[in-house]
């Protein structure tokens, strides 16, 4: 295992325990510890699983990326930011002719949500498709 595969895990467990400690512990300066807490698992866990896979690909002496799986990204998260960039200037007008008061991270938490599935499906369509 490489240095910076090492930093990675270990950032990767350290967000993941700063996450569980939100959880344990509910700290009254944060607003909300249950969704930061799930926000530092969730990236602590990425980061671990990301790392994983690299080195079981690594230890298959398989091709980690090559041009097509960039090519396959750039089609992937420009079609996901389109559909984002349409669905925020939807929430806007919406918010903005009705005006509600809504508080920002449950939009802001759902509109990373939809990025994050968005892209990834269409990351998996897209390399279906070439």
């Amino acid at each position: 295992m490489q240095t910076k595969e090492m930093g990675m895990l270990i950032i990767g467990i350290v967000l993941s325990l700063i996450g569980i400690g939100f959880y344990v512990f509910e700290p009254a300066w944060i607003a909300s510890s249950v969704g930061a807490g799930g926000a530092f698992i969730g990236a602590g866990v990425a980061m671990i699983a990301i790392i994983l896979r690299s080195l079981q690909i690594r230890k298959k002496r398989g091709v980690i990326e090559d041009e097509r799986d960039y090519r396959i990204a750039e089609k992937a998260s420009h079609k996901a930011l389109t559909i984002i960039i349409i669905l925020e200037g939807v929430l806007l007008a919406g918010i903005g002719v009705t005006e509600s008061n809504i508080q920002a991270q449950p939009v802001v938490s759902l509109l990373f949500a939809v990025t994050m599935l968005t892209y990834v499906g269409f990351y998996y369509w897209y390399k279906r498709q070439m």
